[in-house]
């Protein structure tokens, strides 16, 4: 249950991440002169969790109801500041994590928070995990896992299954 981006990674979490362990010096926050209570962009972010049931459910609805094309925002419908994710996953790690503010991109807008209301209607589905949560559990993976899905199990899991346990 985690992310292990190859290369320079898209979004802020696995950033936040590699900043953490040390794999990037720090964080490069994009413009904190938007018309939101930090000053930086909102965006609605989502524990994978709730992102995997969401699709599972989509699926099923599909499957069992309606075949086709449906589109759904899977998304908490709440948005975060990039500061309050900071913040956020500073907390998981215990630690203040170094950031620096650079000028905007070109193409960045202030808020891009999802509408979940017909997923909710339609599927039955909410995301229901906090983001400190998510922090939490992608922290604790990358501990677990420094060299990401490019190491081997430890023995006590593999025998775990070998077991059927």
């Amino acid at each position: 249950m985690g992310e292990d981006p190859q290369g320079v990674p898209y979004n802020l979490l696995p950033l936040l991440a590699q900043v953490a362990t040390g794999k990037r010096e720090k964080l490069l926050v994009y413009g904190d002169d938007y018309a939101s209570h930090d000053g930086t962009a909102i965006r609605d972010y989502i524990h994978i969790l709730d992102l995997a049931a969401g699709h599972l459910q989509a699926l099923n609805y599909l499957r069992e109801n309606h075949p086709g094309v449906r589109a759904w925002n899977l998304g908490t419908g709440k948005g975060s500041t990039v500061f309050h994710m900071i913040k956020a996953f500073s907390a998981a790690v215990g630690r203040d994590l170094p950031y620096e503010v650079v000028g905007r991109r070109a193409g960045d807008v202030l808020d891009l928070t999802g509408n979940p209301s017909r997923a909710n209607r339609e599927l039955g589905w909410k995301a229901t995990r906090t983001l400190e949560e998510a922090c939490e559990d992608l922290w604790r993976w990358t501990k677990n896992n420094p060299a990401g899905y490019r190491q081997q199990p430890p023995q006590d899991l593999l025998d775990k299954l070998k077991e059927g346990k």
